[in-house]
């Protein structure tokens, strides 16, 4: 990567948009990560994240949708797209995050909390990129 391209990824990252998405994708965590914490004893790693993933999505779409894409259209054909879609990134997220968190605690013997911090920051990014150029694009 040259100093350009450095910069430009730099400017990118810290625009208002993303410290919005930042802020949106921290409450969504604070729900999804307390479900978790709650639950991984009691249900075990995979149902405390899929119950942890679901109330996240839930938060996440709409505070994304209005907030840090300004996507005020609620169209029934547009709404319903954007879910489909989200859906299907929530679907690979959820199993991106699962199989991390395992590869974790399975091959580096972390402990599942720390697995999913770790997770989520890789989570994180994708995320952001995938909602940013196909989901809520303009």
């Amino acid at each position: 990567m040259n100093l350009l391209t450095l910069a430009s990824l730099r400017k990118k990252l810290v625009s208002r948009q993303f410290l919005r998405y930042l802020l949106v994708g921290a409450i969504a965590w604070v729900v999804d990560f307390a479900i978790f914490i709650a639950l991984y004893p009691v249900t075990g790693i995979v149902g405390a994240q899929t119950l942890a993933r679901i109330a996240g999505a839930l938060v996440s779409f709409t505070g994304h949708k209005v907030f840090v894409f300004d996507d005020r259209q609620f169209s029934q054909g547009k709404v319903w797209r954007q879910a489909f879609q989200y859906s299907l990134l929530w679907l690979f997220s959820y199993a991106l995050s699962v199989g991390c968190i395992l590869f974790f605690v399975d091959f580096f013997m972390l402990h599942p909390v720390a697995s999913k911090l770790i997770t989520e920051v890789i989570i994180i990014i994708i995320n952001f990129v995938t909602m940013r150029r196909f989901i809520f694009s303009s």
